[in-house]
């Protein structure tokens, strides 16, 4: 008999259990598993809904539980000495973090940051628990490989990205890609100067001088916290 579930399955499933439910739900791991093993998974997830900007993972230091996400992002990122930050990528609902995964799976110390964004739900598994399962179910090892091999691979694209292009280029497809999120006739991004440099891997003086020019050619408007397109073809065209 197939006891395998589809996303969705569990209609019975206890009350206080539902919010880790929803969040599990978005791993094929889970929905994937037997019956015993989403049962034990189940169990021992601890649901959270951190608050945007709360430190979720800390370099250099010990992590004791894998993070799994329902929905939002957390964004993973390394400091300098200096404090400046670079974001390395974001973890989206079903996806995995290396830094975490390899610091819960093999007791070590996180090689990077993570902290939550505006509407994170996540859950905690304990590392042990999860290493215990792991060995019982080939769907959780498949997993933790496909998903840790191509987030490294997103890893290396990053660092060729702030190594090898200059920041105007990156600062136009940062724009291009976020005015083409929000879906908008006349795209505005509630965003500060210094969010944008922590996602470019520079400094904010470098992204405030940038968008500086772009406004005064008429590629953007600037207010505070706000960047409206003007030209979307003047954009493009620096790529």
């Amino acid at each position: 008999m197939d006891t395998r579930a589809s996303r969705g399955d569990f209609d019975d499933v206890e009350p206080d259990l539902r919010p880790a439910h929803h969040v599990l739900s978005n791993y094929g791991f889970y929905t994937r598993a037997e019956r015993s093993i989403r049962t034990e998974l189940l169990e021992a997830a601890q649901p959270v809904r951190p608050e945007p900007g709360a430190t979720l993972l800390e370099a250099g230091r010990p992590c004791g539980e894998v993070l799994l996400i329902g929905s939002g992002s957390m964004r993973v990122y390394v400091a300098g000495d200096s404090g400046r930050e670079v974001t390395l990528y974001h973890v989206r609902s079903g996806e995995t973090c290396p830094a975490n995964l390899s610091a819960a799976m093999l007791s070590l110390y996180a090689f990077a940051s993570a902290a939550a964004t505006e509407g994170l739900q996540a859950a905690y598994v304990p590392a042990a628990g999860f290493r215990r399962l792991s060995k019982k179910s080939a769907e959780i090892r498949d997993y933790m490989f496909t998903s840790t091999a191509s987030r490294f691979g997103e890893v290396i694209g990053r660092v060729r990205e702030l190594t090898t292009r200059r920041v105007d280029h990156r600062l136009a497809e940062y724009l291009l890609r976020k005015f083409a999120e929000s879906g908008q006739t006349r795209p505005i991004l509630k965003v500060t100067h210094q969010a944008i440099a922590i996602e470019l891997g520079t400094a904010r003086e470098v992204v405030s001088r940038r968008l500086q020019e772009l406004e005064a050619a008429a590629v953007v408007s600037l207010g505070r916290g706000r960047v409206t397109l003007l030209d979307e073809r003047k954009l493009r065209a620096i790529l």
